[in-house]
C-alpha cells in the first residue's frame, strides 16, 4: 500500500513540477522578449494556449490543436522590422534555460532546509529541462534546442545564414505577407543539409510561385517537398499547406 501511495505521489508531484517548470521556462522566453520591447504573441502549456488574436490584437485563451507544441512554447514578436531583431532573438533563446536554472537553484536551496519529494522534483525537473534545452546538436520538437539555435546564430557562417533565413521568413509573414519571400534566403534553406530546413525552403519557393500564379513552378516545388516528406516531422508538414 505504501508503495502505491509513493508511486501516486511521484506521478502527481512530477506532473505539477513538470507543468511549473514549463511555465517558468516558457515564461522566461516571453519576459525576455517583452524586455527587448517585443509584443506578446503566444504561450502554450500542454493543450492550453494563451495567444494574441491577429484579428483584434487582443490576448485570448484557447486550445492548442497541434500536439507537437504541447511540450511548451513561449513567443513574442518584434514591433517593427530591424537588423537588430535577430540579435535580440538570440538573447531570448537563452532566457528560457536561464529561468529554468533559477527555479532549480531556488528549489535546491529550499531542498537543503526542507527536504521533501516535491521540492526534490521541483529542483531536478527544471534543471534537467534547462540542461536539455542547451544541448547544441539536439532538437526539441520542430527545431534545434534553445542553446543549439543560439550557437548557430552567434558562430556565424552557414548555420547563421540558415537561422537568419528562417527568422527572416517568419518576420516576412508577420510584416509583409503580400510580398515575395527573399530568394537568397530560400536558396540558403533549400541547400541546407537539414531536411526540415530544405523542406521549408521549397515551401517558401512554392508560396512565391503561387503569388506569381506560376502553376508549373508550384507543381515542381510540391513534387520536391513530397520526396523530402518522409524525413520531415509531421508538425512541419502540417504547417506547410499546399494546394494540390
Amino acid at each position: 500500500m505504501e508503495l502505491i501511495v509513493l508511486i501516486l505521489k511521484v506521478i502527481g508531484f512530477g506532473f505539477v513540477a513538470m507543468m511549473a517548470s514549463t511555465i517558468i521556462h516558457e515564461g522566461g522566453h516571453v519576459i525576455a522578449g517583452l524586455v527587448q520591447g517585443w509584443k506578446f504573441a503566444i504561450m502554450v502549456i500542454g493543450p492550453i494556449k494563451i495567444y494574441r488574436d491577429e484579428k483584434d490584437d487582443k490576448v485570448k485563451i484557447g486550445i492548442e490543436k497541434n500536439p507537437a507544441l504541447w511540450g511548451g512554447l513561449g513567443g513574442t514578436i518584434p514591433r517593427e522590422k530591424s537588423d537588430e531583431n535577430l540579435k535580440a532573438y538570440a538573447k531570448i533563446l537563452l532566457a528560457g534555460p536561464i529561468a529554468s536554472f533559477v527555479l532549480g537553484g531556488i528549489s535546491g536551496i529550499c531542498l537543503i532546509f526542507h527536504p521533501s519529494l516535491f521540492v526534490m522534483l521541483m529542483t531536478f525537473m527544471p534543471i534537467s529541462m534547462g540542461s536539455a534545452c542547451l544541448l547544441p546538436n539536439a532538437k526539441t520538437g520542430l527545431f534545434y534546442t534553445d542553446g543549439g539555435r543560439y550557437l548557430r546564430i552567434v558562430k556565424g557562417g552557414k548555420t547563421y545564414e540558415e537561422e537568419k533565413a528562417l527568422f527572416d521568413a517568419a518576420m516576412h509573414a508577420t510584416f509583409s505577407p503580400e510580398e515575395k519571400y527573399d530568394v537568397k534566403g530560400i536558396e540558403t534553406l533549400i541547400a541546407s543539409e537539414d531536411k526540415s530546413f530544405s523542406y521549408m525552403g521549397h515551401y517558401y519557393a512554392y508560396l512565391n510561385a503561387k503569388k506569381e500564379d506560376d502553376a508549373e513552378e508550384m507543381k515542381e516545388q510540391i513534387a520536391v517537398m513530397e520526396t523530402l516528406r518522409k524525413d520531415v516531422p509531421q508538425a512541419i508538414a502540417d504547417m506547410c499547406v499546399v494546394e494540390n
